[in-house]
């Protein structure tokens, strides 16, 4: 029914149209199809501003991950300076603390050879205070034994 009634109105359009005397079916046509380029052109120039837009978004994002890229290689080559820079203090520290052992060495022997000497020497005064007092006792007892 409704091919029916498509054929009606298509044909009171053909009256329509015949009754008007100022355009002809080549000018109609001509209309219709400037409408239809119009349409395409509006259609055509949408779909280039969503591709610029588009173009312009994709080369944004390539800018920024190139840049996020850079600041990344910087990162890195920050984080590996302050590697390096921390292990060449604690290389300097550890010669530091072998200094000071090494120093810390040297005054022990060099306290404990005073020492033993200090020792020595006591000993060698005690021994002769020994000796003087059994000398002295020697003298005493012949002292005693004249009397």
């Amino acid at each position: 029914m409704d091919q029916k009634k498509k054929k009606k109105g298509s044909a009171k359009k053909k009256t329509e149209t015949s009754n008007l005397p100022t355009e002809s079916a080549d000018q109609i046509e001509k209309k219709r199809l400037d409408d239809l380029i119009n349409k395409e052109e509006i259609k055509k120039s949408e779909f280039q501003q969503q591709k610029t837009k588009l173009n312009d978004f994709y080369n944004f994002e390539i800018k920024k991950l190139g840049d996020k890229r850079a600041e990344l290689r910087n990162k890195e080559r920050e984080l590996q300076d302050l590697e390096e820079k921390h292990q060449v203090e604690i290389k300097i520290y550890k010669q530091r603390l072998k200094h000071l052992l090494l120093e810390h060495q040297n005054e022990i022997a060099m306290r404990k050879t005073e020492a033993e000497k200090a020792l020595k020497m006591a000993q060698d005064d005690d021994r002769e205070a020994e000796l003087d007092i059994k000398e002295d006792r020697r003298y005493i007892n012949i002292a005693l034994k004249e009397i």
